[in-house]
């Protein structure tokens, strides 16, 4: 990360989702973009994912006759390489209008995998306002671009329409406080006492958790994070 502050600025403020925006419009709508300019790393991020709620699948607790919604979705990326793999239909929320309009483009999103496109940020949306229900919630590398406050309520209004959760976010040693501001792109990253003070706030429970494997040690590496209602 670039511009990058130790716990010295407090997120959000009132340019904080305007800036990232912003900061996204510029970015290449491919899955290089997507992933930083590590699209190498596409395939070993889904084996993991995958991997990951297999068992949940499996064991029932994930309801994959549901859709999913891919939340932060970019292009799709997540839709095509992980979630396709267990639902049959996804739906994407991306607050950038030429990443959705990259996604509508797709084919292989567009043959039914995807159900409705939905243009707005996480901070705004509310899935009950479409009338949409979920078997899974999937949160990856966007929950840093939410304020804590915004995050909790997110967290609130998903877990009315959904039971389950999957949060996959790079984590802040926490040496140096409680999350890491990255300026250029409005975005924060938390430590294990951040999230863990969020998800009480919310009220959610986590069920399973596992860090990301075969990643670059340059690289922050992802924890995933399964939460259901308490």
């Amino acid at each position: 990360m670039s511009d990058q502050e130790h716990a010295t600025t407090v997120p959000g403020g009132p340019t904080w989702y305007s800036d990232a925006a912003d900061y996204w419009k510029n970015v290449e709508p491919t899955v290089d973009g997507m992933l930083g300019g590590f699209a190498n790393l596409d395939d070993r991020d889904a084996a993991d994912s995958i991997a990951f709620i297999d068992p949940l699948v499996r064991d029932g607790t994930i309801d994959v006759t549901a859709a999913a919604c891919d939340c932060g979705a970019g292009i799709g990326r997540v839709t095509k390489s992980f979630l396709s793999h267990h639902f049959t239909h996804v739906d994407l929320v991306e607050q950038d209008t030429h990443f959705i309009n990259t996604a509508k483009q797709d084919p292989v999103l567009n043959q039914g995998l995807v159900r409705h496109f939905i243009n707005v940020g996480l901070q705004n949306f509310d899935p009950q306002e479409h009338g949409l229900k979920y078997g899974l919630v999937w949160c990856q590398w966007v929950l840093g671009h939410l304020t804590d406050g915004d995050l909790v309520t997110f967290f609130q209004r998903v877990l009315t329409v959904c039971p389950i959760i999957g949060i996959k976010e790079n984590m802040a040693s926490g040496h140096a406080g409680d999350f890491e501001v990255d300026l250029q792109d409005s975005s924060v990253t938390r430590s294990e006492r951040a999230w863990r003070r969020i998800f009480k706030a919310a009220g959610v429970t986590v069920i399973k958790e596992k860090w990301q494997t075969g990643w670059p040690k340059a690289l922050y590496n992802g924890l995933f994070r399964q939460l259901h209602v308490e």
